[in-house]
């Protein structure tokens, strides 16, 4: 649900011109690979650690000397209070996209009181392992909750990293947010099928998208949503239009091009009347394809549209473009 770094050199080839409909004009000054939140995270923990040890050896040397001098010995330091941290709705059911609060709850593990003002990382199992997409801070009674949307089955769990005081913790239960079958949606397809055969209409074979992969794709744009526009960028900062759908695929698993020419060339050509969630919404003409969208249904797509703007969902807005299924 409610997403891995790619890094790729050669920004010139990003391939994703600013969208026509665009308020501004495209940069086109080099992007700097973002620091990643796990070399952030990996840096300060060893600055933790070596600020720690400096701090033990010192109280030890102190405390060794007083023992020495006064025949008292160095009173022991104090251990980290145990945590406890869970999820306080772990299995739900809903439709799909439909919007379910899910909480977690931290607490002293020995006494059960809140602890507030603690920050949780809230993480999404994906083909290729759990990753963190959400930061949240404990209120007064050690809760914290967001709002999760899913389109197919999605589990959730949670980590708390610790403090000076406080021992990490990892939540004893994972939430699972199961998603209903949409049997209208499955009868209404099935009644459109048997309609065009009854009056001779020719079918045309197309690929069907993993109904998983596709909602998925669908899940991991939309937790990208807000993050800025930058011409050249690959994520998990920032996006431009080709970035994110190489981003968004490559958590699935998939390896897919850098460029939208090359992710059209790639990918599976599909009539608009069939196309499905997750699959790629081009604009322009082959050859010279100047944006691309991952497709959300109901005419909207995911989009990191131009430069000045956020990753959001936007309609199709012309009737001009191409599906590609990967």
């Amino acid at each position: 649900m409610t997403t891995g770094t790619v890094a790729v050199s050669g920004v010139a080839l990003a391939g994703c011109a600013t969208d026509v409909h665009a308020d501004t004009a495209m940069e086109e000054s080099p992007n700097t690979a973002p620091v990643t939140l796990a070399a952030q995270i990996g840096s300060r923990a060893a600055l933790g650690g070596s600020i720690a040890a400096a701090a033990v050896s010192e109280h030890s040397s102190s405390g060794l000397a007083l023992g020495a001098a006064s025949g008292v010995d160095a009173p022991p330091l104090a251990g980290k209070i145990q945590v406890g941290l869970r999820v306080t709705n772990p299995a739900v059911t809903v439709n799909a996209n439909e919007p379910i609060d899910i909480g977690f709850s931290l607490y002293n593990e020995a006494t059960h009181e809140p602890l507030a003002n603690q920050l949780v990382k809230v993480q999404v199992k994906l083909p290729t392992g759990w990753a963190t997409f959400k930061h949240l801070q404990t209120n007064a009674q050690g809760y914290a909750s967001y709002t999760a949307r899913v389109l197919t089955t999605t589990n959730v769990t949670a980590i708390f990293d610790g403090t000076d005081a406080l021992q990490s913790a990892h939540s004893t239960n994972d939430a699972t947010l199961n998603v209903r079958p949409q049997v209208a949606n499955v009868a209404a397809r099935l009644g459109s099928l048997a309609s065009d055969i009854s009056a001779g209409l020719p079918r045309v074979s197309v690929p069907v998208a993993s109904s998983s992969i596709g909602a998925k794709a669908v899940y991991l744009a939309s937790l990208q949503a807000g993050k800025p526009y930058v011409y050249g960028a690959e994520g998990p900062s920032s996006f431009d239009c080709s970035g994110l759908v190489q981003y968004v695929f490559k958590q699935l698993g998939k390896s897919v091009p850098r460029t939208t020419d090359a992710q059209f060339a790639s990918s599976t050509r599909v009539s608009q009347y069939n196309k499905q969630p997750g699959d790629l919404i081009f604009l322009g003409s082959p050859g010279n394809i100047y944006h691309v969208g991952i497709y959300a249904g109901d005419g909207k797509m995911w989009v990191a549209p131009h430069t000045g703007s956020v990753v959001k969902l936007q309609l199709i807005y012309t009737t001009s473009y191409y599906v590609g299924r990967f």
